[in-house]
């Protein structure tokens, strides 16, 4: 991607600014907006997501020279996204935040201060200092009026802990600002009870958030519920022009469009189809991509003021948008191009995420299954990766294991992909199958108390058997039965023995052509641990430690 240098950027009119703002690291964002000759304009038509994550990425304390080009809405709204841990006020970051603003220029705090809600200076007044009136203490003997301090004779105030000085100038600057206001912030700081403050400032708070398509828990909820992909109607998702954003004060603001800015994904189906649309669809969906956004970090319980937080939830709409878009796009780029212009992102977000339940669903009627079956252990005698993979599918959310694309990989992550999902729908459409192949056999013992027993070992310890004597059977193998197998093996060929092996289980169990291709993935991971036995040297090794295959350990 060519980015602009700041003289050509400095050229650009102010649409094709903000354009091109998104595409470049938050460093350079910066660096572009503050060498702007409108870089006051610029930075205030930025929308609050972007503005506070460009701030949030480059570091709020060397990013002073940006925050003092915000405007006062921007600010406040930039302080609701930082300054609240779910309903209670963060009272350490709202110190930070006002001493940045201070920092900013004497300006920015007197701004914040008149578009502040009264509740919410209230509740930092009460929450740190003592408010006395001078006139009802006149008469009390033993009242220490030395360890107050007061701005207007009036007012005695004293810190309850450690003092702050950033809280003694803000009420320095609205006693100057508005005395009436002043009065009225100390004269509520003493009957008010804080629960009720914080509840009201969080209100307020709740309220922008929502215009910013912030919603509720329990409405957030509802983009995670599952549907199901084939009866979904697309038509009822028609993509509409997003409407024009208005809070009280009746101004434009600019609609929340960050998420694209935070992803960091190098390649993807949906960004492939993304490439394809023209910039107006790109500037629309980049908005309900951030609105989203949104509505996972409330679902997901995230602190939007944590930018590890955030990204991680971008990254999540992001994977469950591609795989529900290639699902139903059929791979296709051109046709996911098409839904994209043509329909809004929460139905391919929801069929994407469905997928991955549907896969938790089958593991859950799998393990149904086996214990009608009386057979609970069944997940213990499958192999890594198959075991493991199982295992991350009843995680919740339901998880991929990396084992399947990286051999000795022990970690879990999101589903990313179609191709993932279609992965473990083969392998959970194949475990039934390895269990009745291997029961119709004769090749389930009744002990399964075995410890390293699994169905891999069951299927190379028949293979030995039946290339030892052509007989299958579940016999461990004695220390010269192991050397002659090794023997056998060094004469012919492991992949030509396995598939005659193969062959002949088909046979003789009558099975199908997708039951001999579910045989044969079991086949071939399981030679894979055929290959260390047959590298063991069978006259000192200690059988105990063979694996891969059933092995006498008493000689």
């Amino acid at each position: 991607m060519d980015i602009p240098t700041k003289e050509h950027f400095a050229s650009f009119p102010l649409p094709e600014q903000l354009a091109q703002l998104p595409r470049v690291d938050a460093k350079t964002r910066k660096e572009l907006i503050l060498s702007a000759r409108n870089s006051l304009d610029l930075a205030q038509a930025l929308s609050v997501e972007m503005l506070f994550y460009t701030l949030k990425e480059v570091g709020l304390a060397d990013s002073v020279d940006l925050l003092a080009l915000a405007s006062p809405d921007q600010v406040r709204d930039m302080v609701d996204l930082d300054c609240w841990r779910r309903d209670q006020m963060d009272d350490r970051r709202m110190l930070a935040w006002l001493m940045l603003l201070d920092e900013a220029g004497s300006s920015k705090l007197a701004e914040w201060l008149l578009h502040a809600d009264s509740e919410l200076l209230v509740l930092l007044i009460k929450r740190h200092l003592e408010v006395v009136r001078k006139a009802d203490r006149e008469e009390d003997i033993g009242f220490d009026q030395s360890r107050y301090f007061t701005f207007d004779d009036q007012y005695l105030l004293r810190f309850l802990g450690e003092g702050q000085p950033i809280l003694h100038l803000l009420l320095e600057r609205l006693r100057v600002l508005d005395y009436d206001q002043y009065k009225y912030i100390l004269e509520e700081s003493l009957f008010a009870l804080e629960t009720t403050l914080e509840e009201e400032s969080f209100r307020w708070r709740t309220a922008r958030l929502a215009d910013r398509g912030y919603p509720g828990y329990i409405e957030a909820q509802e983009v995670m519920r599952f549907v199901a992909p084939e009866s979904l109607r697309l038509e009822q998702y028609a993509r509409t022009p997003l409407r024009p954003l208005y809070f009280a004060s009746n101004e434009d603001q600019v609609p929340p469009d960050h998420a694209l800015t935070l992803l960091d994904v190098p390649e993807s189906f949906l960004l492939r189809a993304l490439a394809n649309l023209p910039r107006e669809d790109l500037v629309q969906i980049g908005q309900d991509l951030a609105y989203l956004t949104n509505q996972i970090v409330i679902a997901e319980a995230c602190d939007p003021g944590e930018l590890s937080e955030v990204r991680r939830c971008v990254e999540l709409v992001h994977d469950y948008l591609n795989i529900g878009l290639s699902y139903l796009a059929q791979g296709q780029e051109s046709e996911a191009s098409r839904l994209l212009h043509e329909t809004a992102l929460r139905p391919f977000f929801q069929v994407g995420l469905s997928l991955i339940l549907r896969l938790q669903q089958r593991e859950q009627q799998l393990d149904t299954a086996f214990r009608a079956e009386a057979f609970p252990e069944w997940n213990q005698h499958l192999d890594s990766p198959f075991r493991e993979t199982c295992d991350g599918i009843q995680r919740q959310p339901p998880l991929f294991f990396r084992g399947l694309e990286t051999a000795g990989e022990i970690l879990y992550r999101r589903f990313q992909n179609c191709a993932e999902v279609q992965q473990i729908e083969t392998i959970l459409t194949y475990i039934p199958v390895w269990f009745a192949v291997l029961r119709r056999w004769g090749l389930l013992p009744e002990d399964r108390t075995i410890a390293g027993a699994t169905l891999e070992v069951w299927w190379n310890t028949a293979f030995a058997r039946w290339l030892l004597g052509r007989k299958v059977s579940l016999r461990p193998l004695n220390r010269a039965e192991l050397k002659t197998f090794q023997k056998k093996l060094a004469a012919k060929t492991l992949e030509k023995e396995g598939e005659a092996f193969i062959a002949l289980a088909a046979t003789q169990l009558n099975l199908t052509d997708k039951e001999t291709e579910a045989l044969r993935a079991l086949a071939t991971h399981a030679s894979e641990r055929l290959h260390e036995a047959l590298r063991v040297n069978v006259d000192t090794a200690d059988l105990r430690f063979v694996e891969g295959l059933l092995v006498a350990k008493q000689e």
